[in-house]
């Protein structure tokens, strides 16, 4: 049993003819009888009395006939309400960001994605991961752009975007300073900035460095912040030395490109994805966002070949 013989059923309780119903329907005499002919064989009993004229449903027919008006009345409202969300909807698309990630890759896709999808009105929010999980399960955003993986048990899709390396953002006044690789054995835990815990940028660097938190300093100033470039001038001004995720770099001014050090040994990255519900009504937009931003990104940012994946030790 279908929609369509549903259909095809009550046109012909409407007209009283095959060949009337059939144009109706658009179709021919013999597919439409083929039609209401095989529902009558799934329900067990006959419709319609085709021997008078014009053609009358028999008593279960009657019967049937009208639960099925009903039925189709609700499908029409049912389609009804999705145009009307779809209306709502359109073009516009919330989508939350870790703070991290956020100023860095926005100015890579944007004017790329008004110009291919101008009706799509992307709105963006810093938002912690934790805060995003939320989020798409109360149906405030569409998608969340986060670092991955992430042990959870809501039923979630994920679509990787890139993997970014790891680097050290290090003072002039640092003796590391003067080195173009540095290996994380040399650096000293009381020289870190961090960003505040439970980012989970802060937790992959405990996990690349092997640090359990709290992290002992021997200066007098404890700064907490999820802003990576307020990390950055701490340490222009401050000394020490902080990590910087590869997209932050590429945003460091050129007087201060030499503090950036490679970090010696396998590469270490993070994997960012996309998140978002399977049945969200936005999911062909989302799409589109994805196409932009993975075609925006330099190929080598994009690829995981030869990267080693931090843990992110978020559970949710």
């Amino acid at each position: 049993m279908n929609i369509q013989q549903l259909e095809y059923a009550l046109a012909l309780e409407q007209t009283g003819s095959f060949s009337r119903a059939a144009r109706r329907a658009g179709l021919s005499q013999s597919a439409v009888s083929q039609q209401i002919s095989k529902l009558e064989t799934e329900l067990g009993f006959a419709l319609f009395d085709r021997q008078t004229k014009p053609i009358q449903p028999t008593s279960l027919g009657q019967r049937f006939l009208q639960r099925a008006r009903i039925v189709l009345l609700e499908v029409q409202q049912l389609n009804d309400f999705a145009r009307q969300l779809e209306s709502e909807a359109e073009g516009h698309l919330k989508v939350g960001s870790i703070p991290t990630l956020a100023p860095y890759l926005l100015p890579f896709f944007i004017q790329d994605l008004q110009q291919r999808y101008p009706s799509i009105r992307l709105e963006v929010q810093e938002m912690m991961t934790k805060d995003i999980v939320r989020a798409l399960m109360d149906g405030e955003i569409n998608a969340g752009i986060i670092s991955t993986p992430i042990a959870t048990e809501h039923p979630f899709h994920f679509e990787s975007l890139f993997f970014e390396r790891f680097f050290l953002y290090v003072s002039y006044k640092h003796e590391l300073f003067k080195k173009k690789q540095v290996a994380l054995e040399e650096v000293k835990e009381e020289d870190i900035w961090l960003l505040n815990e439970g980012n989970c940028f802060s937790d992959q660097v405990n996990n690349m460095c092997h640090l359990r938190p709290p992290h002992p300093r021997k200066a007098q100033l404890e700064y907490r912040s999820n802003s990576i470039d307020a990390l950055r001038r701490v340490v222009e001004h401050k000394g020490g030395l902080t990590f910087l995720p590869e997209l932050a770099t590429l945003s460091v001014a050129q007087e201060q490109e030499d503090m950036i050090k490679s970090i010696s040994g396998p590469q270490r990255a993070r994997e960012i994805s996309l998140v978002c519900l399977p049945n969200d009504p936005q999911r062909g937009r989302i799409d589109q966002l994805i196409e932009v931003i993975k075609q925006n990104l330099p190929k080598s940012i994009v690829e995981q070949s030869g990267k080693i994946l931090v843990k992110t030790n978020v559970e949710i």
